[in-house]
């Protein structure tokens, strides 16, 4: 079942969907929030975080956006979570990004920031599939460049070089497109 019939359901409140979406993608916010964790909360923890992430999907199932699929949402909540358990622990952050993203936007700025989204998933299809792996492994899942290049079979600085290169090709790309606050 695609990420859009998925959302469609979901907004339209059949809690059935919901219990299919925790059995897809329970492994990813897993994975997720571990990553992003690097170490710092033990496995409940992780287990605790995974269930508010689809808490709060549930909460918000109203503000989910069909074009953008699941994956950035629940990338995002999971990131969220870990800042927040982090912060309630007060331990340090460490790689983890102090901006916090908001969970209620204004019209103006979900209309921008679906836009760039958009432009975002344009960008990423037009790279070779080894830049779009080892950026979507960074930034996405929270992996380190030991462990991508690890699971790449290349060198730790072959995979931060394809990173550099290709969070600037996105940057001029978006650039080109109107996004100068990149």
């Amino acid at each position: 079942m695609s990420d859009n019939v998925l959302i469609a359901e979901l907004k339209s409140g059949g809690e059935s969907v919901l219990y299919k979406i925790v059995d897809g993608f329970s492994g990813y916010v897993f994975t997720v929030i571990r990553n992003f964790a690097g170490g710092a909360l033990p496995a409940q923890d992780i287990e605790d975080l995974c269930s508010d992430v689809f808490y709060k999907l549930w909460l918000h199932r109203e503000d989910l956006d069909e074009k953008l699929g699941l994956k950035p949402y629940l990338s995002v909540c999971a990131k969220n979570a870990v800042k927040n358990r982090l912060r309630q622990l007060k331990r340090p952050l460490d790689d983890i990004d102090e901006a916090e993203i908001p969970s209620e936007l204004s019209v103006e700025k979900t209309a921008e920031l679906n836009e760039m989204m958009n432009c975002i998933s344009n960008a990423l299809a037009e790279l070779s599939e080894d830049e779009r792996e080892v950026f979507l492994r960074y930034f996405f899942y929270g992996e380190k460049t030991a462990d991508i290049a690890r699971a790449l079979a290349i060198n730790e600085s072959t995979a931060r070089s394809k990173l550099v290169r290709t969070r600037n090709k996105l940057k001029d790309y978006l650039k080109q497109r109107g996004f100068d606050h990149v």
